[in-house]
């Protein structure tokens, strides 16, 4: 018999501290954050010229998908900065950036369980490349943290991969 606390089915939130990142099918260094998927619908506003009304007709516009950042504590894995040095140590080389080969990638995004081996929600970034990388964090003689390095990939959509 359950007790008056029991549920029959639970429907707890998923945590936001169980995740891994694949990059290409390998599974890359811990991060210790991720920021927000996040997309949005630009507006259009649009009024006819024979509209007798005041009011402006909102349509929709074009998609866009934020740049997703990723932090991760500096260890000797060496994926993050690789990837970026693909793309921004370019300068001595004759061809442009995009005939780098494979400098788009599939990220994938793996949501975790609490007991952290089950994953419950996965999303794979499109056509990803890093915009942006900081090889390290602030270094301060009298502090106690642990050396950030960030990765910021623009990408060209995501999509949600049943599990």
């Amino acid at each position: 018999m359950a007790t008056r606390f029991q549920e029959a089915e639970r429907n707890d939130p998923f945590r936001n501290f169980n995740f891994r990142i694949v990059i290409d099918g390998d599974e890359v260094a811990a991060c210790r954050k991720m920021s927000m998927l996040e997309v949005s619908v630009n507006t259009v506003k649009f009024r006819a010229g024979n509209n007798r009304t005041t009011v402006e007709e909102m349509l929709p516009g074009r998609v866009e998908y934020k740049p997703v950042v990723f932090e991760s504590g500096l260890t000797n894995d060496e994926t993050f900065e690789a990837w970026a040095r693909q793309l921004m140590d370019q300068d001595a080389q004759a061809e442009p950036r995009a005939a780098e080969p494979n400098f788009r990638r599939e990220v994938e995004i793996r949501v975790l369980d609490i007991d952290n081996i089950t994953v419950v929600r996965k999303y794979v970034l499109h056509r990803a490349w890093p915009s942006k990388y900081t090889a390290m964090s602030d270094l301060v003689g009298d502090g106690n943290d642990t050396i950030i390095e960030t990765l910021e990939l623009t990408h060209q959509g995501f999509e949600r991969i049943p599990v």
